[in-house]
């Protein structure tokens, strides 16, 4: 009688081992990637514009943006929201945020970007005044609209020599915003060319410090002609002297370079 319970038994712990095994097994294997078929969670965010162009009147404007594409939830409802056109802003400027939804582009689930164009009608006729989407201007440039320059503003200044093309000529130095006045000495400045000493070592100190005392270093003369972009930075010079810059540029006006002080 015993002799005919072995078998039974030991296919029962036969049973058991293996599954132990594949039980174990099935532990050790990294799980499936788990997808989602759930509906997407859509955010507003910015929409970057591109370029802007006149409408069907007087008051509209098409829109033009690039918005993430290649993949389901990358973008959907572009349009324009939370418009500011108050009575005293309609000599100067229109306020708006251009945007769209989106639910997945900021996780790289959207490979490409796909163009769109959205209407824009104004209370009154746009005319002159300034779009400021997304808290950057646009202005009418006959035809069209054109960003409005960072330091030129909407309306560049008609003197060559003012401020904001100085300091947009400073900045193309690679100097901090900050520090565009503090760093620069304008020598001389005819509208046709440009002089200037700068010390990138004044940015050393904080902006409005007046007690901070910059250390020693070398100033760089910079010569700069005018062009239709603006001025452009011509060779520089080992000492800026007049003579080593009229060698170089002999183009350069005489009158002008006897008013340069010498290089500290």
């Amino acid at each position: 009688m015993p002799r005919k319970l072995v078998a039974p038994a030991l296919i029962v712990l036969a049973v058991l081992a293996i599954g132990t095994l594949v039980y174990g097994f099935a532990r050790s294997r990294p799980a499936a990637p788990a997808t989602s078929t759930g509906p997407h969670d859509w955010v507003t965010v910015t929409a970057p514009v591109d370029g802007i162009r006149p409408g069907p009147d007087p008051a509209s404007v098409m829109i033009h943006v690039t918005l993430p594409g290649g993949g389901p939830g990358c973008s959907r409802s572009p349009r324009v929201e939370t418009m500011s056109e108050t009575p005293d802003e309609l000599a100067t400027a229109i306020h708006a945020n251009v945007v769209f939804e989106s639910a997945n582009s900021a996780y790289g689930g959207c490979p490409t970007k796909q163009p769109a164009e959205i209407p824009f009608i104004a209370a009154a006729p746009i005319g002159n005044r300034a779009l400021v989407l997304n808290t950057e201007a646009w202005h009418r440039t006959g035809a069209t609209f054109a960003r409005c320059d960072e330091f030129l503003g909407c309306t560049p200044p008609t003197d060559h020599c003012a401020g904001a093309w100085v300091d947009r000529a400073v900045f193309d130095l690679d100097v901090p915003v900050k520090h565009l006045h503090g760093v620069r000495d304008v020598l001389a400045c005819d509208g046709r060319w440009l002089v200037l000493d700068v010390n990138r070592h004044v940015g050393d100190c904080p902006v409005g410090n007046t007690s901070c005392v910059p250390p020693a270093g070398p100033v760089q003369r910079v010569v700069y002609s005018w062009d239709a972009r603006g001025w452009k930075q011509e060779n520089g010079t080992k000492t800026g002297t007049c003579q080593e810059i009229r060698a170089a540029l002999p183009e350069f006006p005489q009158a002008l370079c006897e008013k340069l002080p010498p290089r500290r």
